[in-house]
């Protein structure tokens, strides 16, 4: 087979076949990556929470609180990947009913994004207002 009848077979396909591999090598190089935020983010709220095991009481509450923050903004980038890696899928979709199908995964994943994004502004605020209560206690105790 000569280059010429390879381009012009090329040629003929639809332009969708020529990008199903580029887009199947992105898709799972993203998926990868939610993968290993996923890991780092658990691997390093483990660590900080072997770290407060030692401390006082009061302290522990407020550190849990905020490994458990960072843990959950971990995933919700990882989800947030993911929901980019199967927008990208669509384009290999060759069926209505895949479509539907992923349609619906996608739709999942929205609003557990939306839930999880939710849920951590409410424990930043909750976590920022103890914070600054502990400090106004400190300091009055101090104070006597």
């Amino acid at each position: 087979m000569s280059v010429e009848q390879a381009n012009s077979q090329i040629l003929e396909q639809p332009l969708e076949h020529l990008l199903v591999p580029y887009v199947n090598y992105l898709t799972f190089g993203i998926d990868v990556a939610a993968g290993i935020i996923i890991a780092i983010s658990a691997f390093v709220a483990l660590i900080a929470f072997f770290r407060i095991l030692f401390k006082p009481a009061k302290e522990q509450t407020i550190d849990k609180e905020t490994i458990r923050l960072r843990l959950a903004r971990g995933m919700l980038l990882a989800l947030d990947f993911e929901v980019g890696s199967d927008i990208l899928k669509t384009i290999l979709v060759p069926s209505i009913t895949e479509l539907t199908i992923l349609a619906v995964v996608v739709g999942i994943r929205i609003v557990l994004s939306w839930s999880l994004s939710k849920e951590i502004d409410r424990h930043s605020e909750d976590l920022e207002s103890k914070g600054k209560e502990s400090i106004i206690r400190d300091t009055s105790e101090t104070k006597q």
